[in-house]
């Protein structure tokens, strides 16, 4: 996967009408990660309430707003598993693969219900306003005794992967063991980078 650095620069690279409706995609293991831009995207606009209401579960998607270590400030990020790419982006224009960990979706973009022009700042607007209703997740003081469980939790290491999170997500009942058993060797690979 990119680094966080090249994710962000990617993130922030929105100031043309081509690039607004693009969702870039990381691949962690067994899952894709999105953050900012992308996380809202697939959040707000395919993932939306009504497009739960058409699956199995209907629960929302879990958005993460952490604090960043390179500089003040925050991100958010969204993750899922990598079959359930259907699930949460039912509706695309084209998937480009960029390289084996990184994909980029385009959707459309729904128009203003007020007859008014799709525009860079009031998207902007729109993406900032979701980030900051986003409870940030805060950080443990004592980082010589959580280190573990930081790590664990994908909150240290910026390729962790949130593997908790992943453990809390993966439909274990619903897969085959020879599924069950490859997501818990790539957890096994993640561990072993952070370790």
């Amino acid at each position: 996967m990119a680094s966080l650095t090249e994710v962000f620069a990617i993130e922030s690279d929105r100031a043309t009408s081509d690039k607004w409706n693009k969702i870039h995609l990381f691949k962690m293991g067994d899952f894709w990660r999105a953050y900012e831009w992308s996380a809202w995207l697939i959040s707000v606009i395919t993932y939306n309430d009504a497009a739960r209401q058409a699956t199995k579960d209907r629960k929302p998607l879990h958005v993460t707003r952490m604090e960043r270590s390179d500089i003040e400030g925050t991100y958010c990020f969204v993750g899922f598993p990598v079959r359930s790419l259907e699930k949460y982006i039912p509706t695309r224009e084209n998937f480009e693969s960029i390289d084996d960990k990184h994909v980029v979706v385009t959707i459309t973009l729904p128009q203003p219900t007020d007859g008014s022009e799709l525009n860079e700042d009031l998207l902007v607007t729109a993406v900032n306003q979701w980030r900051e209703g986003i409870e940030l997740k805060k950080k443990k003081k004592d980082k010589a005794d959580s280190s573990a469980d930081d790590s664990m939790a994908g909150n240290q290491h910026p390729t962790g992967g949130g593997i908790l999170s992943q453990i809390m997500a993966y439909p274990l009942s619903e897969r085959t063991a020879i599924e069950n058993i490859q997501f818990i060797q790539s957890l096994k690979q993640q561990l072993a980078t952070i370790l």
